[in-house]
């Protein structure tokens, strides 16, 4: 119980023995409203004010409690403090072992196959599942999550950049090999990674899936391009995005 408190006293952490999962329910547990139910706790403003952040839409009271976190830091503190302690009482109250942690994202705890009993801690914060994934994998300590029952997938940890330029590209090749992963033998699996790496590397995809996923460029020698012309594909470095990624992939699904 000792190492699993340790663990949930993190605001982030990733469990790395874990590189692979399939076919295994991982859900998301967030806490509602995480940030404004500690301020309400803590009574960390003035009453009236909190009044009024209780009557405002999500976005504008996040901005507002935002601008009070830049003038009182010490609110920033206290909020990281509180959720920490939350975040013990719900293991400890729910029985959760380290195994059954992949990973923690400040006020969410992503679960493996356990289903927690108790969702209201200190009477106030409510866990709530906000998402369930079947499928996941650690690719050079980037994250991705597919859902065959929901057919999406989430990433993380790229820039957002990155995830919005590679959403309809690379990382929609990795979503469809998740997704075929979940339901085809190793033999079958092993055709179609061999095809698409050999696609991949004689750079007969899109071009769009070359860009390098650290910069969202294309690299050419020590020169990096927002747009390049096609008769160029030819010439763009495609290692790191392979070695990175792509190889790991290829290993840790066969």
């Amino acid at each position: 119980m000792d190492t699993v408190k340790a663990i949930a006293e993190r605001t982030n952490y990733l469990n790395k023995d874990i590189l692979y999962l399939k076919n295994t329910n991982i859900t998301e547990y967030d806490i509602k409203s995480a940030g404004f139910t500690v301020i309400k706790y803590k009574k960390l403003l003035p009453e009236d004010e909190i009044a009024e952040l209780e009557k405002c839409e999500k976005y504008e009271r996040n901005v507002r409690i935002g601008k009070r976190i830049l003038q009182y830091p010490k609110i920033s503190e206290e909020i990281i403090n509180t959720l920490t302690e939350v975040r013990k009482d719900f293991v400890v109250l729910n029985n959760i072992e380290a195994d059954d942690i992949l990973t923690i994202k400040k006020d969410a705890i992503f679960l493996i196959k356990k289903i927690p009993s108790v969702l209201i801690i200190k009477g106030v914060f409510e866990f709530r599942p906000k998402e369930t994934y079947t499928s996941y994998v650690n690719l050079n300590s980037k994250e991705f999550y597919f859902s065959s029952l929901t057919n999406s997938m989430d990433v993380k940890g790229f820039p957002e950049e990155t995830k919005e330029t590679q959403k309809e590209f690379f990382f929609k090749e990795i979503k469809k090999l998740l997704a075929v992963s979940e339901k085809v033998s190793s033999d079958s699996l092993f055709t179609l990674l061999k095809s698409f790496r050999s696609k991949y590397l004689n750079r007969q995809l899109n071009k769009e899936i070359y860009r390098d996923l650290g910069t969202s460029m294309f690299h050419i020698g020590d020169f990096q391009f927002e747009n390049i012309e096609d008769e160029l594909l030819k010439n763009v470095d495609i290692s790191q995005n392979y070695i990175n990624y792509l190889l790991p992939f290829f290993k840790i699904l066969l």
